[in-house]
């Protein structure tokens, strides 16, 4: 029986890393053609449905992407590239990533750093994907014109980075079961919004890679 469960993770994780590739392969070309229609100009009806079809795209790429990290993850492939790197740096980064969707959805972001640099070690990348995703969490679970703040704080031995919202927040019950993979609170709710139910699975695996905790 163990033997036949750790066949279907395995299959399960081959179907991901394929499923995610093949998905990926045509929206390059997709969007180059949105760029095309961009750079030559439209008329201004046709721009708005190019517009809505790119904003569309980048959610699907987003999708796209975890599928991917998630599958590189969990079958132990994923490798961080791990340099000095500062904070500030790490969170301007992941807020040029995430505030479209912040300014669609009509929140006010507050960011509160420290004046003082802050320098951890970690793959840079990465850890703005942690921090752009957990963004992301919040701008979708917030109803328009909510509040997201993001504040850090650091003394000698660790930096906690908290984000903070007004959303509809988590039930006690699913508090530890939100960074299961493929978990969702409110499935009603992840067909208006999308999503898998891997982002916060992926920000978990990523965080603990670094040698780090999330609640």
């Amino acid at each position: 029986a163990e033997s036949k469960l750790r066949d279907a993770d395995r299959k399960k994780d081959e179907f991901l890393a394929t499923l995610a590739h093949e998905l990926r392969n045509p929206l390059a070309p997709i969007r180059s053609g949105l760029q095309l229609m961009q750079l030559i100009g439209v008329s201004a009806p046709i721009e708005k449905v190019r517009s809505m079809m790119e904003r569309q795209l980048l959610q699907l790429a987003r999708l796209v992407d975890d599928l991917l990290d998630i599958s590189r993850l969990t079958s132990g492939k994923l490798e961080l590239r791990m340099e000095r790197v500062q904070l500030q740096d790490v969170i301007t980064a992941a807020l040029e990533t995430s505030r479209p969707m912040i300014d669609q959805q009509g929140h006010e972001l507050t960011v509160s750093l420290p004046d003082d640099p802050i320098f951890v070690e970690g793959d840079p990348i990465r850890l703005a994907q942690v921090v752009s995703n957990l963004l992301n969490n919040s701008a979708k679970y917030t109803n328009h014109g909510g509040q997201i703040r993001v504040s850090v704080l650091c003394d000698s031995k660790e930096v906690v980075l908290t984000v903070l919202d007004n959303g509809i927040g988590i039930p006690a019950p699913m508090l530890e079961r939100v960074f299961g993979m493929f978990t969702q609170v409110d499935r009603t709710l992840e067909k208006t919004t999308g999503g898998l139910g891997i982002g916060l699975s992926l920000v978990k695996g990523l965080v603990h890679m670094h040698g780090g905790t999330i609640s």
